[in-house]
């Protein structure tokens, strides 16, 4: 349930954004979703609802993007990309589980729309 803390620094930001700017309202907010990153997109929007009613930023549409698990193998140097969960990552040129994660653990505010 991180998504509830997330979200609130998430509305925050977004709020501060557009006061900054003179907006007198969130439209949209777009996210980039590392799948890695243990954060569940399906309940991202559901607690943005809940708390930013009766703010600027209520109604608002969350655009999630999703950031693939990028991997590099220390047995070959090769790179695997996994855009699902899975039960186990492996190297897929050479299937060593010795992978390295380059990417795809990360969470990022890409845009906030306002007018």
């Amino acid at each position: 349930m991180h998504e509830l803390g997330i979200m609130t620094d998430v509305l925050d930001t977004a709020l501060r954004v557009c006061e900054e700017n003179g907006g007198t309202k969130v439209t949209k907010i777009t996210l980039k979703v590392g799948l890695m990153s243990g954060i569940i997109p399906s309940y991202v929007q559901s607690f943005f609802d809940v708390i930013s009613n009766d703010t600027k930023a209520s109604g608002a549409k969350l655009e999630i993007i999703s950031d693939p698990a990028v991997f590099t193998c220390r047995k070959c140097g090769n790179t695997t990309v996994y855009d699902a969960l899975g039960p186990e990552y492996v190297c897929k040129d050479c299937g060593s589980p010795a992978l390295r994660m380059n990417s795809g653990y990360g969470f990022q505010i890409v845009n906030v729309g306002i007018i």
